[in-house]
């Protein structure tokens, strides 16, 4: 794996890892700040944009969030139209176990109480027509918890793909036993359109 990473003192940082036989189909990497890291590559004929981000804790200041969201959203209107565009990470919210008027973005299986700033995840899914897709798989809720502290619970790491391209989508679960955070992998099958 090739490893990229931006960090501060404060938050701690956010990154990527690619596969070794992909590193060489990298031909853009930005580290926009401590919280949110773009990868693009080219698979095939087509190009593939992956912003990671980690967003503000709950008990953080709205202008850190409304920084964090400025960022993911201009990252996002950088993508073209035909790109396979993935949004990923710890993004610090609750969207809670049903749809709940954010039919198509959410898929209704899903873990928790929505809390505002899963409101604002789907918010930003409703915006640029991506899904959680998390949440569109019927799983035991080892398999949709993503993070843990003693008895505490949740599921606040996602992946977010363009609506147009969750056909090729073919599982998301989150791997338990990680630390506090669960690996959430995403099965993609020919993104080749």
């Amino acid at each position: 794996y090739k490893f990229w990473w931006k960090g501060g003192e404060r938050d701690g940082g956010v990154g990527m890892m690619v596969r070794e036989e992909l590193a060489d189909k990298v031909f853009e990497v930005k580290q926009r700040s401590d919280r949110v890291f773009v990868v693009v590559m080219l698979i095939g004929s087509m190009t593939v944009r992956v912003i990671s981000g980690y967003a503000p804790q709950q008990g953080r200041g709205e202008d850190d969030k409304d920084k964090f969201y400025d960022d993911v959203w201009e990252e996002l209107l950088q993508a073209g139209t035909d790109e396979f565009v993935v949004l990923l990470g710890d993004l610090n919210g609750h969207v809670g176990a049903e749809a709940d008027g954010f039919e198509g973005i959410h898929g209704g299986f899903a873990y928790g109480e929505r809390n505002a700033e899963g409101c604002r995840v789907l918010e930003l899914g409703d915006a640029f027509e991506m899904v959680v897709e998390n949440t569109l798989f019927k799983r035991s809720r080892e398999r949709l918890i993503t993070y843990r502290s003693g008895e505490y619970m949740s599921m606040i790491d996602f992946v977010m793909v363009k609506a147009k391209d969750r056909k090729c989508v073919k599982n998301v679960k989150v791997i338990p036993g990680m630390l506090q955070h669960g690996l959430v992998v995403m099965d993609v099958v020919s993104i080749e359109m």
